[in-house]
């Protein structure tokens, strides 16, 4: 209902511009500009205010869903049955919000809604999230609330590890943005030692601006990095990929990412995750 309220703002903040280009293109009125840009910028603020409010709706019901998740697997003594599935979000936490690119949507004509109802940019976990959903719910540990995308599960520094085995146990799905240092390299060494590398979908990141330096550089750090583990990440490509290794490490298959989309993100996903031959 927000989200209807706020594209509707959209289109009246579009078609009070549209109406003042035709307005000078068939009068040749002197009328003074301001009106119509205080009037599309009020439209505009209401559209942004209420998908603020509906986004931040949507994450709650998320981290909620993702700690009743987390609950049922406690009740159930960390068994699978009756816990609906999942899939485990893992990154660095320095790359929340920072895995940016440009929005293929975004229209720089004032005159369509797209223009005032899309960002210039878009965040990764922001769409992953949104594209498995609502049948694969995306968890991650972190803070609830802290960023739009995955449900968080808040967990105690002393508690955080048993948790992280826990979850990996039992997910579907684990889909990772990999890194060769602190906490992350930890994880991936638990995903090799308990051969769990063959339900886990890598993130290679497109072309984008990332800690201040080229993702390429990133990830060639990466690769070489992670090779100490036999882990064999493919050379960078900058359409980004999302990929599987085998369970002795080997490179498996992926799917490049040259335009961060729902329907491609969740086709990607489900290419992924579907195995040759089998259609479900």
């Amino acid at each position: 209902m927000l989200k209807a309220l706020a594209y509707y703002s959209y289109i009246l903040a579009a078609l009070s511009v549209a109406l003042r280009l035709l307005e000078q293109s068939g009068y040749g009125s002197e009328t003074p500009r301001w009106p119509t840009i205080v009037v599309a910028a009020l439209f505009l603020l209401a559209g942004r205010l209420l998908t603020a409010l509906a986004d931040s709706r949507q994450q709650a019901g998320r981290d909620r869903r993702a700690s009743a998740l987390f609950a049922s697997l406690v009740d159930n003594d960390f068994s699978d049955e009756h816990v609906e599935p999942y899939a485990l979000y893992l990154r660095p936490f320095s790359t929340t919000g920072r895995m940016i690119v440009s929005n293929p949507k975004m229209r720089w004509l004032p005159v369509l809604p797209s223009y005032f109802a899309n960002e210039e940019t878009l965040e990764f976990e922001t769409l992953l999230a949104e594209a498995l959903a609502p049948d694969l719910p995306l968890i991650a540990l972190g803070r609830p609330g802290e960023h739009i995308g995955a449900g968080r599960l808040a967990v105690a520094d002393e508690e955080w590890q048993d948790v992280f085995q826990r979850l990996i146990q039992h997910a579907s799905w684990i889909v990772m943005i990999p890194n060769d240092e602190g906490e992350t390299r930890w994880e991936i060494e638990q995903l090799v030692t308990q051969g769990l590398l063959h339900k886990t979908l890598f993130i290679m990141p497109p072309m984008l601006r990332f800690r201040q330096s080229d993702a390429a550089d990133y990830w060639e750090k990466v690769r070489s990095g992670l090779a100490g583990l036999t882990l064999q990440l493919p050379r960078y490509n900058s359409a980004g990929q999302l990929f599987r290794l085998g369970r002795a490490g080997q490179y498996y298959r992926g799917r490049h990412l040259p335009k961060l989309t729902l329907p491609l993100v969740r086709d990607r996903f489900a290419g992924l995750t579907t195995e040759p031959g089998k259609n479900g």
